[in-house]
């Protein structure tokens, strides 16, 4: 079996799906998977607006483990569109957005500085902030890539669930590829 590459994921893959049966058959599908066979699908769920969001339980649960979040629509003909959505808990995203704002707003800052002490031939310290804000941004870079190396074996797991607990389900749109 050949390595996974990292190049070869998104770092939250997207799908939409079509199945014949009705959003409720699903969501009970679902549920039901997680019940019976709790040691082969060690994963807990939340209904949440809609929204189906099935994530690790402890001790499989770390802090890169990944998410699958599920919309059921009914489709108008007794059958349901499904999007998938893997990717980081949503605590993990928004930590890594924080900090790529704080680095961003550091580097204008720093540059809107340094240009105003240029201009007024001052000493040019604000200069100083650009690089060590850029070092920040490459250092939350490669921690995402840690974290996205860690998550992949249970990105694909995830995706395993979804087409054990959901047969049948036609592929609308996303790269099966990815995972």
């Amino acid at each position: 079996m050949s390595q996974i590459s990292l190049n070869e994921y998104q770092l939250r893959p997207r799908y939409k799906f079509r199945n014949v049966r009705d959003a409720a058959a699903l969501r009970q599908s679902l549920k039901n998977a997680l019940s019976v066979n709790p040691d082969q699908w060690p994963l807990t769920y939340k209904d949440t607006h809609g929204h189906l969001i099935f994530s690790y339980r402890k001790p499989e649960k770390h802090t890169w483990s990944p998410e699958m979040d599920l919309n059921l629509e009914d489709d108008g003909e007794g059958g349901t569109v499904i999007r998938v959505l893997i990717g980081p808990a949503a605590g993990v995203w928004t930590f890594f957005m924080f900090l790529y704002t704080i680095f961003g707003i550091t580097m204008i800052a720093s540059f809107i500085l340094s240009y105003s002490q240029y201009v007024l031939d001052k000493p040019i310290w604000g200069f100083w902030l650009l690089p060590i804000a850029a070092l920040g941004a490459v250092a939350v870079y490669l921690a995402g890539l840690y974290g996205k190396s860690k998550a992949i074996p249970q990105m694909i797991f995830l995706k395993k669930f979804f087409d054990a607990t959901l047969p049948k389900s036609e592929l609308l749109e996303g790269d099966l590829r990815k995972v």
